[in-house]
């Protein structure tokens, strides 16, 4: 469970990012995160992935207190958040093949290991074969499935979405979608930060809408939300 009590994030320019906000996700949730640039979204995830720190207020991820976390125990929390970005963050000079392996290597996964698991992971996004193509060999959505499939091959318990369609066409984006809810029903929580309001009203999960740093409105059937 991602819990949030009092939070409020400002930075040296007075800028208030968040502003005592107060929210849970439930562990297996799927949960919008919406509102203009600038409402709070970005700093939110920031946050989670402890790149930010909370100027007040607490932050608990499966009842750990960020604010408590050590310094050597960040990478290994880290390894439970699978995260994906609008701008795919691929190496281009590996392969699909060797960019999901890549973010094994990093927790020191054995080899057997790797060679078991990056196979399923492309199969289950539909890129099996495209392993031995380089990132500019593939489609948008090709790229934001390699980018995908490294974020889950791990068998993270969160995934952060960061306007994972925003580059991407509608067709695309929708494809793209079906895997991320896919992995949803499979257990995953997943926090979607997004203006793409189409695929937020299409698929009737809770939303979160941020103004300003404030949490407006919490719609846990996803029925309405207010729009940027």
């Amino acid at each position: 469970m991602i819990q949030l009590i009092d939070v409020s994030k400002e930075f040296e320019n007075g800028l208030r990012a968040l502003d005592k906000v107060t929210v849970s996700v439930q562990n297996g949730e799927f949960v919008f995160v919406v509102g203009a640039s600038g409402a709070g979204k970005s700093t939110l995830v920031k946050l989670i992935l402890k790149e930010l720190e909370p100027t007040a207020g607490k932050l608990l991820v499966n009842k750990v207190d960020l604010s408590k976390m050590k310094r050597k125990e960040i990478p290994f929390y880290r390894r439970g958040i699978g995260v994906v970005f609008q701008d795919f963050r691929l190496l281009p000079d590996k392969t699909v093949y060797e960019n999901v392996a890549f973010a094994m290597e990093v927790v020191e996964a054995t080899r057997k290991e790797i060679r078991r698991q990056v196979p399923a992971i492309l199969g289950m996004v539909g890129l099996a074969t495209k392993a031995n193509h380089f990132p500019n060999q593939l489609s948008g959505g090709e790229q934001q499935r390699t980018a995908l499939a490294r974020a889950l091959v791990n068998n993270p318990s969160i995934l952060i979405a960061d306007e994972p369609t925003g580059n991407l066409d509608k067709e695309t984006a929708s494809e793209i979608m079906k895997i991320i809810n896919m992995i949803n029903h499979r257990g995953t929580t997943v926090i979607m930060a997004t203006h793409a309001l189409d695929i937020v009203s299409s698929m009737k999960k809770r939303v979160i809408t941020f103004q300003k740093g404030k949490i407006i409105s919490d719609d846990r059937k996803g029925e309405s939300f207010l729009e940027d």
